[in-house]
């Protein structure tokens, strides 16, 4: 089981969380998910779904090939050994997970009637950014941005599944996906610690308030950029209803 390196968080998690959820609030697609609106709700499935797809590959790429210098300097070669097992198993782990809510995404879509593999579907502009964001050599940015995703994962989540009008839009009655990413059920570290811990491990600085304000920002521009591409979805993907 990875055991984290640091015992203290280097960041306010609830007031991360705070600004994820004003975000996701205040978001015309999302609020009108929660309302129920299929078409928004197709839009969102549909225009998120190159990410949650990417995203998958990104974390994959990046099992195997974490650089072990950084951790030597720091934390010396006995230490190291131990952790650096553990933090591959770690980002293996996550991978793993979230290849199988990548399955759940594509599940809640069939629900709805929704192809994902179809063709006919664009890659919006701002969801390209979000991709290319995620995809950073730099291990500070990386697994601070993989925190970012999971504060967006768990607070899109928390709010739409408790949302009746969404959930009962599925056939089930349920978001399958949002369903996994709302359970905070762990043992040992949480996904989100672990992001925060490795991006800690291989920040340069040892200044708790240096490296909290780097993974701030990183996490702030991953938040940014998902509203941007829930806009970007919501005037390009939903389509009035024709009035009959």
């Amino acid at each position: 089981m990875y055991a984290l390196l640091f015992a203290e968080p280097v960041l306010d998690r609830d007031v991360v969380r705070v600004g994820t959820r004003e975000g996701i609030f205040s978001s015309p697609l999302i609020r009108a998910c929660a309302q129920g609106d299929r078409a928004s709700i197709h839009a969102l499935l549909i225009g998120f779904w190159p990410f949650v797809q990417a995203f998958e590959r990104a974390i994959d790429q990046r099992v195997g090939h974490l650089p072990l210098r950084p951790l030597v300097e720091r934390f010396g070669q006995s230490r190291v050994k131990t952790f650096f097992t553990e933090a591959r198993e770690a980002v293996r782990e996550m991978k793993e997970e979230e290849g199988s809510h990548a399955l759940l995404w594509v599940a809640g879509a069939k629900e709805l009637g929704i192809d994902l593999n179809a063709d006919e579907y664009p890659q919006l502009s701002s969801v390209e950014n979000l991709i290319q964001a995620s995809t950073s050599d730099d291990p500070v940015e990386f697994f601070s941005w993989l925190a970012g995703v999971e504060y967006l994962a768990e607070e899109l989540s928390a709010y739409l599944c408790h949302a009746p009008r969404f959930t009962s839009a599925f056939p089930s009655g349920r978001w399958i996906w949002g369903e996994a990413h709302n359970a905070h059920d762990h043992h040992g570290p949480s996904h989100l610690e672990i992001d925060e811990d490795l991006a800690r491990a291989y920040h340069p600085s040892s200044d708790p308030e240096i490296v909290g304000a780097t993974l701030s920002a990183n996490i702030r521009r991953c938040i940014h950029l998902f509203d941007r591409a829930a806009d970007q979805i919501q005037e390009t993907l939903v389509q009035p209803e024709k009035v009959s």
